[in-house]
């Protein structure tokens, strides 16, 4: 009898660990704007905000956000965001970041990468989502695209 009962307790812990698949298909990640905020010296700071869509029909529980953005091929803005939330199932979410960069010497020099009437600017992201569950791997992405670039008024 005890012996029942103690393998009903693990099995429904099992259970509670499981409660993601095994095999979770990575979100896309877009980046949908990028703002300057200011720019000296030092460098650039910029807000950035994220789009992420889960193609899963589980929701991911989020603790954080790490990733990279190449613009324009040059240099590379490093971000993470800190606040847990989560990314609902075949739904979307968007999170916003500030990241400081020294990826160009000036605005000019910023400005040269700019392409089309949008200031458009490729970019590549790259970076994980690490998951809010015990005994998960964090979720890698990738992605290509073409941000337009906010300059302040």
């Amino acid at each position: 009898m005890m012996r029942t009962i103690a393998l009903l307790f693990f099995a429904t812990g099992l259970a509670a660990c499981s409660s993601l698949p095994r095999q979770l298909a990575p979100p896309q990640v877009e980046l949908v704007e990028l703002r300057l905020l200011q720019a000296s010296f030092d460098g650039q700071r910029f807000a950035i905000r994220l789009l992420l869509n889960n193609p899963n029909p589980v929701p991911i529980p989020v603790r954080a956000l790490d990733f990279d953005v190449r613009l324009a091929g040059e240099g590379l803005l490093d971000g993470r965001a800190l606040s847990a939330f989560t990314l609902p199932a075949r739904g979307s979410s968007s999170v916003d970041v500030e990241v400081f960069s020294n990826l160009v010497s000036s605005v000019s020099r910023l400005m040269t990468f700019v392409q089309g009437p949008t200031n458009g600017l490729e970019y590549e992201i790259q970076g994980e989502l690490e998951l809010d569950a015990s005994l998960r791997e964090p979720i890698a992405f990738y992605h290509r695209g073409v941000v337009p670039l906010v300059l302040p008024q």
